[in-house]
């Protein structure tokens, strides 16, 4: 098998470890696993046909997109070359209201959260403190917490989310692959409301219960995915609150915690649903 690894250039340099690791687990799996840069790559329509173009080489059998472009994913889909997120999970990952949207509509527990337009912020009044978070922003990225909205720092996108504070500082990333969950991990600040590893937060492993496993199965159930992290933020009796999707999922602090080899369990999960 043949497949595409896409990243952004800036996503490749800072991911090198982690392709590596999976063109050499591809490898030992007899994948030709090629590292594409997003921004070399064309598409569109040419003489009524859709059609990609990446150096003119012939087309992959799957590709493993590690870039966000929803449209692109679907151009792969419509050329039928499978995908690793599927377009759907990326349009609505990578989208804080569709997520919340979508996951309310199924009744599943969340803090309340208001969709508000950037030129339409500074007109509503909410109870304080809230977080504000860019509904494209990712890995902590473009979200504040606010005692006023004197305190807003300059806004860069057009679309936020506005949401009432659970407990800060701390929360719960459950990674799944192929409808399974493969590894829980509790993350917390003592600095940052914010306890993304990647901002300084300390991880350990988490077990769920039962009840937080039915849960998990049932936001696994509603959006299908290849590899995602299901993140949770925390009432104020310890019960998950439904926070976000993460689309192009790190496992930096899954793999920092445990041996599970996360590049292996992917591309034998694409061998085996590939097929």
């Amino acid at each position: 098998m043949n497949g595409w690894l896409i990243y952004r250039k800036e996503d490749a340099e800072k991911n090198k470890t982690f392709i590596d690791w999976l063109q050499t687990e591809a490898e030992a799996l007899g994948i030709e696993l090629e590292l594409v840069i997003y921004h070399e790559l064309t598409y569109g329509i040419q003489d009524r046909r859709l059609f990609i173009d990446w150096k003119g080489q012939d087309y992959p059998d799957f590709v493993m997109m590690r870039a966000i472009d929803p449209l692109l994913s679907q151009q792969f889909e419509l050329l039928g070359i499978r995908v690793y997120n599927d377009s759907r999970v990326a349009t609505i990952a990578n989208d804080k209201a569709q997520t919340h949207q979508l996951f309310a509509s199924y009744g599943i527990p969340m803090v309340d959260t208001y969709f508000i337009k950037k030129a339409e912020l500074m007109e509503y009044s909410f109870c304080f403190p809230i977080i504000v978070k860019a509904v494209n922003g990712r890995s902590g990225n473009q979200v504040h917490m606010l005692d006023s909205l004197a305190d807003l720092p300059p806004l860069t996108s057009e679309r936020y989310i506005v949401q009432s504070l659970a407990i800060p500082g701390k929360d719960l990333r459950v990674f799944a692959m192929g409808g399974k969950v493969i590894g829980s991990v509790l993350r917390e600040s003592d600095s940052d409301f914010r306890a993304n590893y990647t901002l300084g937060g300390k991880a350990t492993l988490y077990p769920l219960s039962s009840s937080e496993q039915e849960l998990v199965d049932k936001i696994i159930s509603i959006l299908p995915a290849d590899f995602i992290g299901i993140d949770f933020v925390f009432d104020k009796q310890g019960g998950l609150l439904f926070n976000e999707i993460e689309d192009i999922v790190g496992s930096r602090t899954l793999t920092s915690l445990t041996d599970i080899n996360i590049a292996k369990l992917y591309l034998e999960h694409i061998l085996k649903s590939a097929r």
